[in-house]
């Protein structure tokens, strides 16, 4: 018999931790689901072969009515139901995969943390960098002394000009009180990375940043609050129309009910819905650009920058040491002498290329599934090993 897990929120992340249910039905077996979204509720039950008892539409009504057999829990729902819902499953007695960020304050990551250790609940947390092998490897090179002593770090997230619209402007983490500040949602990770592979301990936190860009002010001259009605449209180069319509990037999580297509589903929504709006004309108030210095024990600054003003995607990152640097850009790594010169190389692009953050989600998955079922094994990443870099983003703010 698997391990029995329930999952709330089917949204982006957990559909890709669904997947790892699909391919070992043997190892874990989906006890409940708990999803808002009609259409997306209906297609996991019937993907996964669910009686409606199983299904819930709210955490309340599930955590009052589910009495089957059940050993832990996925917590995928929007940030400011974290705190809440792992409470009520650590009641339960349950294990919790809790998705980042874990709570929308540092104090609320404690409470569930106090909470967990005093009911004996496992709490592992959705680091996805972790498990990728391009940082595992960055870890080895460092820990192994191939650059020597660290003496300075400078990390570069570029969100995207698509992902910041889409989730950042007029998705649903663009506001912090019902999310987290942008720095918290997006570098959390990045950040517990950087601890992770240098062993930093930070003493001090400074961060400057700001909503600079996507406010009403800037807004095109002539432009609307919808761009499928504005005249400007085609001019803009932030029109929802073109990015859903034309291009067809960010589409895949729109839930397309039985008798809709997902062109009507996305015209529907350009008219009415808020992924529809004016990317100056949304209730964002999120940061768009955040600087970030870190100050470590022994003086060493470590720099994290956020920038989603730029088409440029992914990160990058320059660990300084005293024999030489390791950079990683993209999915390649260079280690470099003090003079300049290329010592080795490591190209994990082909691994970069699988589903599924280069499999990195299924590994989460897998590793936490695992530690479910083995009684003195925690989770690769536990909650206690996510507050740190949760503190630093909370203060970053």
């Amino acid at each position: 018999m698997g391990v029995k897990l329930a999952v709330i929120g089917v949204g982006n992340r957990t559909g890709k931790y669904l997947h790892y249910f699909s391919l070992h039905p043997d190892v874990v077996e989906l006890a409940a689901v708990v999803e808002p979204d009609p259409v997306r509720r209906e297609a996991c039950r019937k993907q996964f072969a669910l009686s409606e008892e199983r299904c819930f539409a709210s955490s309340d009504l599930f955590f009052e009515r589910f009495r089957e057999p059940c050993d832990g829990v996925i917590i995928g729902s929007p940030d400011r139901y974290h705190h809440a819902q792992a409470l009520k499953a650590i009641e339960r007695g349950w294990d919790i995969l809790l998705e980042k960020p874990v709570a929308q304050s540092y104090e609320q990551c404690l409470e569930i943390a106090g909470a967990a250790r005093r009911k004996g609940v496992k709490v592992g947390v959705c680091y996805v960098l972790r498990f990728m092998s391009l940082y595992r490897k960055v870890k080895e090179l460092l820990e192994s002394g191939t650059i020597g002593r660290v003496t300075g770090v400078s990390h570069q997230e570029y969100v995207g000009i698509d992902r910041m619209l889409h989730t950042f402007v007029r998705g649903y983490w663009n506001r912090a009180d019902l999310s987290a500040p942008s720095f918290v949602s997006k570098c959390c990770h990045d950040v517990d990375m950087l601890l992770w592979v240098t062993g930093a301990k930070i003493e001090r936190v400074q961060s400057a940043g700001s909503l600079a860009w996507y406010r009403p002010e800037n807004s095109p001259e002539g432009s609307t609050d919808r761009c499928i009605t504005c005249p400007v449209e085609q001019d803009c180069s932030y029109s929802a129309v073109d990015m859903y319509l034309r291009r067809g990037v960010w589409t895949r999580n729109f839930p397309v009910p039985d008798g809709k297509t997902l062109q009507e589903v996305l015209e529907d929504e350009m008219r009415t819905g808020r992924f529809g709006r004016c990317a100056f004309r949304c209730d964002n108030d999120v940061a768009d650009r955040q600087v970030v210095t870190l100050t470590a024990a022994d003086g060493i600054l470590l720099t994290i920058e956020m920038n989603a003003l730029t088409r440029r995607e992914g990160r990058e990152t320059v660990i300084s040491g005293t024999r030489g640097e390791i950079s990683v850009a993209g999915q390649v790594i260079e280690v470099r002498d003090r003079s300049g010169s290329l010592i080795r190389s490591f190209d994990f692009s082909g691994e970069a290329a699988l589903p599924y953050h280069a499999n990195a989600d299924l590994l989460i998955v897998g590793d936490f599934i695992d530690s479910v079922a083995t009684p003195d094994r925690q989770p690769a990443v536990t909650l206690y090993d996510s507050l740190e870099s949760h503190r630093i983003c909370f203060l970053a703010g």
